[in-house]
């Protein structure tokens, strides 16, 4: 079953549709759901696909096989030695009938062989007048794919359409495991995130830890694979980035934290500022800066972006070895359980909180519309109050704040006036006072005064 992208699958659609050339551009990080996208928008097509996935080796490996592939579509024998000459005939063979050509992870054939983006510039430019081709190109290799869109880029506005695909937020993940409580869609979402195939791999049939014991909590499991192939990959490519991930999965956030911890570790020729843009272009991590002082670096930390990453250096990586001794219900009970409902899921309540608020907003839900979300860091050195505010809202009117509470009970009207006391005394400059409970709130907090959401509203309809 597919699930989301309707609004890159409903663009690519159109373009498949029209009698003019198109040149489509669609990279995302890996199984992040690029193929099955380009499949889904396949299906249906009344003209000659063509579908091509470079493999990681030699170019002669890669156009033997891609002969192959044209023989069985045209039922004749093909003996193409360069991919210009592959381009051609799919060119030529455009201007008697329809066609799509997909070549997917891109990336390899270009490392294969040198001008191969040459050869898709002279390919659009020499037919994109003459024909009603539509070439499709993916990848994985996000920091390349974008280089193909660059200022100095040899195929630098060659390109009708540009779709990165992004992970999935917490309510279109939520798609894969619908029948689920909503407080055990939080915490899939929490544990695997929005890659598309993690979440195809939850089977939604059995319960919520069930799937985490069987996709993570024992010894080589599909999922703990997974993590260690990306990360080995990556190693192989680029010196010392495995270490960066592991100093930021033993919690260290701030860049001069980790700066000194990697130069210790590896030498001080390696640059830190790469390996951190590196990740952050995997989507492994993110940078994070307050929305009122978004220049300071003091004040900006990193974090992963990854839930999955986060999950596994958290728990897995440094427990590994008790896996050997225990079942993954006790790993998970001795090991796991308590920090989880203490410490992990309050912290990913607010990121999902972020991500809820930006729904309503784009749904058209919030008066007056904000046009900026995220932390917000208050210093009165005057009066010592030093205070980090995770959900800040800023719109026409100013800031709101928005206090996350994550617990079992419901909300009374004494906690929401304690924690309004403790914003307005620290000066914190706010016109609104928002919070977001779990379970909600008893019947004497005021909703006219206040902005209040559950977790129950996180997954409303209205914002689908």
């Amino acid at each position: 079953m597919f699930i989301g992208r309707e609004q890159e699958l409903s663009e690519i659609r159109e373009a498949l549709g029209n009698d003019r050339f198109e040149s489509i551009l669609i990279y995302g990080r890996r199984r992040v759901g690029k193929t099955e996208l380009i499949f889904e928008a396949l299906d249906g097509f009344d003209g000659t696909k063509i579908y091509f996935e470079a493999a990681k080796g030699m170019i002669g490996d890669n156009i033997e096989q891609l002969n192959r592939i044209l023989q069985e579509i045209f039922d004749m024998p093909f003996h193409f030695v360069t991919m210009r000459e592959i381009f051609q005939y799919v060119a030529k063979i455009s201007q008697q009938q329809k066609v799509v050509f997909v070549l997917d992870e891109f990336p390899y054939l270009v490392e294969a062989q040198d001008g191969m983006i040459s050869a898709l510039r002279d390919l659009i430019d020499q037919y994109k007048r003459t024909t009603n081709l539509k070439i499709i190109i993916s990848g994985s290799y996000v920091d390349m794919m974008k280089k193909l869109i660059e200022a100095n880029s040899e195929t630098f506005g060659r390109f009708t359409h540009i779709l990165p695909l992004q992970v999935f937020d917490y309510y279109e993940s939520s798609q894969f495991y619908p029948e689920y409580s909503n407080e055990d869609k939080l915490l899939m979402y929490s544990v695997f995130g929005g890659v598309a195939f993690f979440n195809s791999l939850i089977d939604p049939s059995i319960s919520a830890l069930e799937n985490m014991h069987r996709l993570l909590h024992r010894k080589n499991s599909v999922l703990q694979l997974e993590i260690e192939k990306v990360v080995a990959e990556e190693t192989n490519k680029i010196q010392n980035v495995n270490t960066l991930i592991h100093i930021i999965g033993t919690g260290a956030t701030k860049y001069s934290d980790i700066r000194q911890i990697v130069l210790s570790k590896a030498g001080s020729k390696v640059s830190v500022d790469y390996l951190i843009n590196r990740l952050i272009d995997m989507e492994i991590i993110e940078k994070v800066s307050p929305i009122n002082m978004k220049d300071s670096p003091k004040q900006t930390y990193y974090r992963f972006k990854d839930p999955l990453f986060e999950y596994y250096y958290k728990y897995i990586y440094p427990n590994a070895t008790k896996m050997n001794v225990l079942r993954p219900e006790m790993f998970y009970d001795k090991i796991i359980k308590n920090s989880l409902k203490k410490e992990y899921l309050p912290s990913h309540f607010e990121k999902v909180a972020t991500e809820f608020l930006i729904r309503r907003n784009k749904a058209g839900l919030v008066e007056p519309m904000f046009y900026d979300i995220g932390t917000y860091f208050f210093n009165d050195r005057i009066n010592k109050i030093n205070r980090q505010f995770d959900v800040v809202t800023k719109d026409d009117n100013g800031y709101t704040a928005y206090e996350c509470k994550y617990t079992e009970e419901k909300i009374d009207l004494s906690v929401v006036r304690e924690e309004e006391y403790q914003i307005r005394n620290c000066g914190l400059p706010v016109y609104r006072l928002g919070f977001i409970a779990k379970a909600g709130f008893t019947e004497d907090v005021d909703r006219n005064r206040y902005a209040l959401y559950s977790l129950d509203d996180f997954y409303d309809p209205n914002i689908g």
